[in-house]
């Protein structure tokens, strides 16, 4: 029988982005998906689309994410603007400004550096208002695989989702925030396969 997800100690800030590339100091960062939740359950969620007056772009990204860049530009926020939206939504779930926010994410170093490009490019610190510190489901996966708790092989997110059954609709999948959303579940069901 498996045990109920408890409440976290403190609350993680579940993150995904959409990026035209690899490279966060060279590729345009498209969107933003934010989730804070407790006890299994995403709470609170946020999707920010990044409007740039030039997209840097990769073939392979964009086939990845199937973003439109035209109807992308018509529905996105100028820098100054996404960040103000951002920050009422950190605001209002962690509102401690002298309690750095830890992010989680699958690969979220790969996340973590196009965030930081991005505030910085507002004219605003990253830290200390997010940690360096960082939940990686990717390294819990396979410290678990390692340990003999998780027989899979393959530890992308789509591997992942697929083994725990975490279901997320096409549409929405390689998208910032269904991807943040799938990657809420993916760390409860890890934490729940460690116990």
């Amino acid at each position: 029988m498996a045990l109920p997800i408890q409440p976290l100690a403190r609350p993680y800030l579940f993150v995904d982005t959409e990026t035209g590339g690899l490279d966060p100091q060279r590729h345009s960062l498209l969107s933003i998906g934010l989730v804070v939740g407790d006890a299994g359950q995403p709470r609170h969620t946020l999707e920010v689309l990044l409007k740039h007056d030039t997209y840097v772009v990769d073939g392979p990204a964009m086939k990845v994410n199937r973003i439109d860049l035209a109807s992308h530009h018509v529905r996105a926020l100028e820098g100054p603007t996404a960040l103000s939206v951002l920050e009422v939504f950190l605001g209002q779930y962690f509102p401690c400004r002298h309690d750095p926010i830890t992010l989680v994410g699958h690969n979220i170093a790969f996340d973590r550096a196009f965030l930081k490009r991005f505030w910085e490019a507002q004219g605003q610190a990253f830290e200390p208002r997010f940690s360096h510190r960082l939940i990686d489901t990717h390294s819990l996966a396979a410290g678990l695989r390692d340990a003999g708790r998780l027989d899979l092989e393959d530890l992308s997110s789509s591997a992942l989702f697929a083994h725990f059954g975490i279901a997320i609709p096409e549409d929405q999948r390689h998208t910032a925030l269904g991807d943040a959303l799938g990657t809420f579940h993916l760390y409860g069901k890890l934490v729940e396969l460690a116990r």
